[in-house]
């Protein structure tokens, strides 16, 4: 096993199998069991704590890539041979054998994708979606193009572990997260200099493979996940109370872009990019989810997972944007809202078991198998 963070959660430790390949600053947390000769680039996360996640043999995660679940309601359960591009997001759902998931693809809670299938780049598949196997996917919400071969996803998956990117897994636009790092001070540990100036850190937890650079203000029983970039260049970033920003997202601003700041209660979901904007207490930033300068999300509102929000856009108060470009979709609903409440106090909780049980590596203990 090459080497990689792999953390127990509070009594959770990883099962991964023999010969994997989990290179520095990837990570795998807590109740994961995965098959032999997995292969994780680097900040690619498999984040076990709230339900487990099962994978199978010859998995392969490229930079970015997160895997999650749905805390005390779905794991995700991925089967062998799958291939997950640069920014794909799989979360709380099932992969059948062979799926190959393009780069900042997401797969959203309790829907299913059968054996042999391709999801395009940047595409969504929607919750508790079925889609059959053997085809091709793309769009917002992923619809079929065309049934592919056996022998054509192979040599796509292949050619994607080799670093050629094919078009149909090629994303309209990465974030920069190798541009951001570039311009930071080094030095081991998460919290950068930027500007002359050091995030300031209260009680909040801020993950070990996250980089936090520059005037960060991060409040009580907030977090800042695996695989994150926080950075204000030469301006400021807020993060309120009770705040959470999870994995491999980044949120990237400086003085001439204008200050980032998030009030209290914000959910910032999985792999999302944010500029410059105001974020309103209470509101939840789908995953997937991008958003250009000068945004301003009023207070309890939501940005729809994999909409991109078009700069100097207001989302009303009370209302879900959706699509690309983000419009008004519909109201939010009162179950909703509690579902959104409910999001945040589980992070809460996880930002306090984290910092106070960070994980141990179980491999010191016991060899992989």
């Amino acid at each position: 096993m090459t080497q990689g963070l792999i953390l127990d959660y509070l009594w959770h430790s990883p099962d991964v199998g023999a010969r994997a390949e989990v290179v520095g600053q990837a990570a795998i947390i807590g109740r994961s069991a995965i098959g032999p000769r997995p292969s994780l680039a680097a900040y690619a996360t498999i984040r076990a704590d709230g339900e487990s996640i099962r994978i199978g043999a010859d998995a392969w995660f490229g930079e970015h890539a997160t895997v999650h679940i749905a805390d005390s309601l779905l794991g995700a359960v991925i089967g062998n041979g799958v291939s997950v591009a640069c920014y794909g997001l799989v979360h709380a759902c099932v992969l059948g054998d062979d799926v190959v998931d393009g780069e900042s693809a997401v797969v959203m809670d309790g829907s299913s994708v059968g054996a042999g299938a391709l999801i395009a780049a940047d595409s969504v598949v929607p919750p508790r979606k079925e889609l059959p196997g053997g085809f091709i996917y793309a769009g917002h919400p992923a619809q079929p193009l065309r049934a592919i071969a056996p022998e054509e996803l192979a040599a796509i998956a292949v050619a994607l572990r080799g670093g050629v990117v094919d078009p149909l897994l090629a994303a309209t636009r990465l974030p920069g997260w190798t541009e951001l790092v570039s311009r930071l001070a080094g030095g081991p540990g998460p919290l950068r200099s930027q500007d002359g100036r050091m995030p300031a850190i209260a009680r909040a937890y801020v993950a070990p493979t996250s980089i936090v650079a520059g005037a960060v203000d991060v409040a009580d029983d907030s977090s800042v996940f695996f695989g994150c970039a926080v950075s204000a260049g030469d301006g400021r970033i807020v993060i309120g109370t009770r705040s959470n920003v999870q994995d491999n997202s980044i949120l990237a601003t400086d003085r001439r872009r204008g200050d980032l700041v998030l009030g209290a209660g914000v959910t910032i979901g999985h792999n999302v990019e944010i500029g410059s904007a105001t974020i309103g207490d209470d509101v939840l930033i789908g995953m997937g989810a991008r958003l250009g300068d000068e945004v301003v999300v009023e207070p309890g509102a939501c940005v729809a997972a994999g909409a991109w929000v078009e700069p100097r856009s207001v989302v009303p108060a009370g209302w879900i944007w959706a699509g690309r470009p983000a419009r008004a979709f519909r109201e939010i609903r009162d179950s909703e809202r509690r579902d959104f409440a409910r999001a945040g106090q589980i992070y809460v909780r996880y930002a306090r078991a984290y910092r106070v049980n960070p994980g141990r590596d179980p491999r010191a203990a016991r060899p992989a198998r």
